[in-house]
């Protein structure tokens, strides 16, 4: 792994752990920390690295709606094919932010 980042990989190793974490249980509180970070920030934040945005601002803007709308996406194509439950959709948004983590691994490497 020479060429990839620490935060790329904290990223990828961080969508592995809270989707398992998610997945095993939690209290309520922490359960709802965790399914925000897996279905929202980390997918989010994973693909906006792709982008050559720098401004932070737009960045916080970009992980955000590329969360949201990775997640509506995912959940809309599960609902319609009749197989939406939410640790599917756990486990479909962790492997998204691991394989956006993979290509950006790919992009530093390089």
């Amino acid at each position: 792994m020479n060429g990839v980042s620490r935060p790329t990989l904290a990223l990828g190793v961080s969508a592995v752990v809270l989707s398992l974490v998610t997945l095993l249980g939690l209290p309520t509180p922490l359960q709802a920390v965790a399914a925000i970070a897996i279905l929202v920030l980390l997918p989010g934040h994973a693909l906006s690295r792709l982008t050559q945005v720098s401004d932070v601002a737009l960045r916080a803007l970009l992980v955000l709606a590329l969360g949201l709308a990775v997640l509506t996406a995912v959940s809309m194509a599960m609902f319609y094919l009749a197989v939406w439950s939410w640790q599917a959709c756990v486990i479909t948004m962790g492997v998204i932010t691991v394989l956006a983590c993979l290509a950006r691994a790919r992009q530093e490497a390089s």
